[in-house]
C-alpha cells in the first residue's frame, strides 16, 4: 500500500500556531480521502488499428491514487462514431481492480475514427475529464500512403502561457511557462519575443520540447505583455500574456533528488499576503503543511521531503489567513519504486506459416499479479514502442487535464532534461483540482451515483396503495440464467412500494420468476418492474470534429499490411459463404400469433387498431429498460424517422420525418414531446410508428403517428415448463465476454482448411501469478503471412506496482 507521511517542519521558514483553518484543512483531506477516493482506469486494447468488422479485445486496470481500486464494482465501456453517437453501450464486472471485455466492430465505418469511452459508476459522480479516453483507428480501404502524406499540415498554430503558481505579479520575479500546438492539438515548435504594451523587446523565448518552453521576467505594474512569435513555417502571429496582478503572491518550485525545494514571494503592498499557509497533497491525502510568516520578509522558502511519497502528482497551494487560495502548482514526483519485472522467455519461435510459438512469463516477486499480454502482426500493428502505456496513465495521465502528447517518453529515462520537460508538462496542463471555496465551508461533493456492490435486483409494484405491502413482505425470486443454472433469491422490503438486493453477478439475460412470499395475490393485482440497478448512459459521447484523421507517417508504414489483409478478406469470403448450407423452405400452414399481435389486440383500438405500422414490443425487449427515454429507444430503429435533442442526453427532443413533425399520442391520446419524454420506458408495453401519410390520428398523420402505450397488469406474467404458473420477467445482466480463438494447426480440423489472415494472433486479458506459481507459459500459432510479431505485456501487483513490456518477435 503508498505510504503518505506528513511533515510539518521545514527549514527557513516561520512557523506559527495551527489555527482553525489549519486544523479544518486536516479535518477536510481525511474525509476526501476516506470517504471521496477519485478512480482512473487504463485500458489496454489487443492493438493498434483495426479494420470494420473486427473484434477489439480490451483489459482494464482501475486505480485509486498509487493503488489497485477495490471501491468499484462496475465498469463502462461506450464505443461511439466521429459524431459522438454511441454505437454499443457495455457494463463489465470489476473483479480484483480488473475488467475485460471485447466489442464486435461495425462492418461499415464511416470515418476512419471510432472513439472508445470507460469509466466506473463512482466516477460518474466528478469530473468526466478523468474518463478513460481513446481514439481507436479503423482502416479504410480508401486509405493509402498517399492519401496519408496528403494530410493538409498544421495550420493556425496557437500558444498559451501559464505563469508559475497562476499569475504574474508586479515587481516580483515569475516563471512563465507556454505551450504550442496545431489546429489538431498537437505540438509544434515555435520562437518569439516578448515586448511590453509600447513595443519594447524585453527578453526572447523558444520551445525547447513537444512546443513547451519557459522563460523567466519581473513584470512592471500595468505592463501588457504580448508575444511576438513564429511557427515552424514561418508564419508570424501576436499573442497577448495573461494579465499582471498590481499585488499578490508568486509560488515556484524546483524538483529535487526526493525533494522539492519552494519559494514563495510577495508584493510589497497588500497586508493579506503576509500570513501564509502552505500545504502539499497527492491523491487527496495531505502530506505537507506549514505556515509562513512574511512580516518581515517579502521572500521564504523551504523544503518537501518526497523520499516516502509514492511516484505520482503532487499539488502545492498557497492560502492567506483569510482561507483564500492565492497560488497553486503541481510537480511530479518519481521515484522510480512503481515497477516490477517479469522475465519473457521465448521457449519456441517460429515465425513461418503456422508456426508454433510458446512464451513463458515469470514474475520474480512472490505478490499477486494479474497480467494480460497481446500478440499481434507487427507490420500490421506498428513496431515502435507505445506512446501511452499502463505506466504512463495511471501515473500521470490519469491526474491532470488535457493532451499530453507521447506520453510514455517521460519515463523512459531519467535524466535530468527529461525530468525538465516533464516539469514543463506539469506547468502548461491543469489537474484534478480541489474547489476549495467549498472546502472553507465545509461543504462535500454530492454523490448522485452511490458505489453499488455489483448488480442489483431493484423491484417496483406499480399500481396499488403502498399500504397494501406489509413492512414484513419479501419476494421469493427464481433467477434462471443462460447457462441453465438457477438461484434462489429472496428480495427484502426497503420501503413504500420497492425492494431490493445487491451482489448479483450474471451475464446476458435472466429469466426472473418471482411470487410475493405473504400476501400472493399482490402479483395479479399490481405490474411488476424489474432493474438491475445500472447507471444510465447518455445518448451522446464526446465527438471527434475537433480532431483530424490521425493517421500519421509512422502510421503509413503498416497500411500495405492492412490493406493486403482487408482484400484477402474480401477475397476469402464469397468462398466462405458457399460453403454455408441454406435450408430448404418450409410451408407454414399455420402460427401462433406473436407477443407483438397480442399486445396490438390487448392495446390498441379504432383507427390505431393493426395498419401498417412498425410495432415495438418493449415487454419482451430486455434492453429497453437501459434506455433513458422512448425517444432514444426509436433512435435509428424506423427509416426515415430524425429524433434529436438539444443541449445532449435530456435535452428537448425534436423529430422530423419527410420534411413534417409526427403526432405523438399516449394511449391514444394527443401529447407533446415533452410529456413522452417523462413517461419511463419501464411503464412503456408498446409503441406502434405510422408512417406519414397513414391517415391515422387528426389531421390523417402527415407527418406520421408514434403512439405509445403503457403496461397494463399481467404484462410481466410469463410461464415456463420449469416453474408453472409463476409470473416473468427479463432482467439484463452484464455484457458477454466472447473467448478468443486460437487455432491448434495440430490437429485434423476442417476448419483449418481456412486461410489464416489474422492480425491478433493471441490475446489472453487474465494471466494471474502468486508466490506458488510465479510461471505463465502461453502458446499460439502463426498465421500465415506474418514474419513478424509484436508482444504488448501489461499489469499490476496487488502492492500497486506497474510492468509494462513490448518486445518484437522476428
Amino acid at each position: 500500500m503508498s505510504n503518505y507521511r506528513s511533515v510539518l517542519l521545514i527549514a527557513f521558514i516561520f512557523l506559527l500556531p495551527i489555527l482553525t483553518f489549519s486544523q479544518q484543512l486536516d479535518s477536510i483531506m481525511n474525509i476526501y480521502a476516506n470517504n471521496y477516493p477519485q478512480e482512473k482506469a487504463y485500458v489496454q486494447f489487443d492493438k493498434k488499428i483495426y479494420s470494420p468488422g473486427e473484434t477489439l479485445w480490451f483489459k482494464a486496470y482501475i486505480f485509486t491514487g498509487a493503488d489497485p481500486s477495490l471501491f468499484s464494482k462496475n465498469f463502462y465501456t461506450e464505443l461511439s462514431d466521429a459524431d459522438g453517437n454511441i454505437i454499443e453501450r457495455k457494463v463489465s464486472p470489476i473483479m480484483e481492480a480488473t475488467s475485460a471485455g471485447n466489442y464486435d466492430l461495425p462492418k461499415t465505418v464511416k470515418s476512419r475514427h471510432l472513439h472508445f469511452r470507460a469509466y466506473t459508476t463512482w466516477m460518474t459522480n466528478f469530473d468526466t475529464a478523468f474518463y478513460f479516453e481513446r481514439d481507436i483507428k479503423i482502416y479504410d480501404k480508401k486509405l493509402d500512403s498517399a492519401t496519408v502524406a496528403a494530410v493538409p499540415p498544421p495550420q493556425g498554430a496557437r500558444i498559451q502561457f501559464f505563469p508559475e503558481g497562476g499569475d504574474m505579479v508586479a515587481g516580483v520575479e515569475s516563471a512563465v511557462a507556454f505551450k504550442a500546438n496545431d489546429q489538431y492539438g498537437l505540438p509544434v515548435s515555435v520562437k518569439g519575443v516578448l515586448q511590453d504594451g509600447k513595443g519594447k523587446e524585453l527578453l526572447s523565448f523558444g520551445s525547447v520540447h513537444d512546443g513547451m518552453g519557459k522563460f523567466t521576467i519581473t513584470p512592471e505594474k500595468g505592463d501588457s505583455l504580448i508575444a511576438v512569435w513564429k511557427d515552424e513555417h514561418g508564419v508570424e502571429r501576436k499573442t497577448g500574456l495573461p494579465g499582471v496582478r498590481p499585488q499578490g503572491v508568486i509560488l515556484r518550485t524546483i524538483s529535487g533528488n526526493q525533494k522539492v525545494l519552494f519559494s514563495v514571494a510577495r508584493s510589497a503592498e497588500g497586508a493579506e499576503f503576509k500570513h501564509l499557509i502552505i500545504i502539499g497533497h497527492m491523491h487527496q491525502h495531505l502530506v505537507y503543511k506549514a505556515k509562513i510568516n512574511l512580516d518581515e520578509n517579502f521572500m521564504s522558502g523551504g523544503t518537501i521531503p518526497t523520499a516516502q511519497l509514492p511516484t505520482g502528482v503532487l499539488q502545492i497551494t498557497v492560502f492567506n489567513d483569510q482561507e483564500i487560495p492565492l497560488a497553486e502548482r503541481v510537480v511530479f514526483v518519481n521515484n522510480n519504486e512503481y515497477s516490477f519485472f517479469p522475465e519473457m522467455a521465448i521457449l519456441n519461435k517460429n515465425v513461418n506459416k503456422r508456426g508454433n510459438n510458446a512464451l513463458q512469463i515469470e514474475v520474480p516477486d512472490t505478490l499477486k499479479t494479474n497480467l494480460s499480454i497481446a500478440v499481434t502482426d507487427a507490420t500490421a500493428d506498428g513496431e515502435f514502442p507505445s506512446d501511452d502505456n499502463i505506466i504512463s496513465h495511471l501515473l500521470l495521465l490519469g491526474d491532470i487535464r488535457g493532451y499530453v502528447h507521447n506520453p510514455y517518453y517521460y519515463f523512459s529515462n531519467i535524466s535530468d532534461s527529461t525530468s525538465g520537460y516533464l516539469d514543463l508538462v506539469m506547468m502548461t496542463h491543469g489537474w484534478r483540482r480541489f474547489k476549495w471555496d467549498q472546502v472553507a465551508k465545509g461543504k462535500l461533493p454530492v454523490i448522485r451515483n452511490p458505489e453499488q456492490d455489483y448488480l442489483s435486483l431493484k423491484v417496483e409494484v406499480l399500481g396499488i396503495d403502498p399500504y397494501k405491502i406489509a413492512k414484513d413482505e419479501s419476494l421469493n425470486v427464481i433467477m434462471s440464467k443462460k447457462d441453465s443454472s438457477t438461484q434462489m433469491l429472496q428480495v427484502p422490503h426497503q420501503s413504500g412500494i420497492k425492494f431490493g438486493l445487491t451482489g448479483l453477478v450474471f451475464f446476458d439475460t435472466a429469466k426472473v420468476y418471482y411470487q410475493f412470499n405473504t400476501n400472493r395475490r399482490l402479483s395479479d393485482e399490481a405490474a411488476i418492474t424489474f432493474n438491475n440497478g445500472l447507471v444510465r448512459g447518455g445518448r451522446m459521447a464526446r465527438a471527434l470534429s475537433q480532431t483530424y484523421d490521425g493517421w500519421t507517417a509512422e502510421d503509413s508504414m503498416y497500411l500495405r499490411r492492412n490493406k493486403f489483409v482487408a482484400q484477402e478478406a474480401a477475397r476469402i469470403q464469397p468462398i466462405t459463404d458457399q460453403k454455408v448450407k441454406t435450408l430448404e423452405s418450409v410451408t407454414v400452414k399455420g402460427r401462433v400469433k406473436s407477443d407483438a399481435e397480442k399486445l396490438d389486440e390487448k392495446y390498441t383500438s379504432g383507427m390505431f387498431s393493426g395498419g401498417d405500422a412498425y410495432t415495438f414490443d418493449l415487454v419482451n425487449d430486455p434492453y429497453a429498460v437501459s434506455m433513458m427515454d422512448i425517444f432514444q429507444y426509436l433512435q435509428g430503429k424506423v427509416a426515415g424517422l430524425q429524433i434529436t435533442t438539444a443541449n445532449g442526453p435530456g435535452g428537448s427532443p425534436s423529430l422530423s420525418w419527410r420534411g413534417s413533425t409526427p403526432t405523438l399520442y399516449l394511449n391514444e391520446m394527443q401529447v407533446d414531446p415533452q410529456q413522452l419524454q417523462s413517461t419511463p420506458v419501464s411503464d412503456v408495453a408498446m409503441v406502434k410508428v405510422f408512417r406519414p401519410g397513414s391517415g391515422v390520428g387528426f389531421g390523417g398523420g402527415a407527418g406520421g403517428v408514434i403512439a405509445v402505450y403503457t403496461r397494463k397488469g399481467g404484462d410481466e406474467k410469463r410461464n415456463d415448463a420449469n416453474f408453472k404458473g409463476l409470473p416473468r420477467a427479463t432482467l439484463v445482466g452484464y455484457a458477454v465476454m466472447k473467448e478468443f480463438y486460437v487455432p491448434n494447426y495440430l490437429e485434423n480440423n476442417p476448419e483449418n482448411e481456412k486461410e489464416d489472415i489474422r492480425t491478433t494472433l493471441y490475446w489472453k486479458p487474465f494471466l494471474l501469478t502468486d508466490k506458488d506459481n510465479r510461471k505463465v507459459s502461453i502458446k499460439f500459432f502463426n498465421n500465415d503471412i506474418t514474419k513478424k510479431l509484436r508482444v504488448v505485456l501489461e499489469g499490476v501487483s496487488e502492492d500497486g506496482k506497474l510492468t509494462h513490456i513490448e518486445k518484437i518477435i522476428q
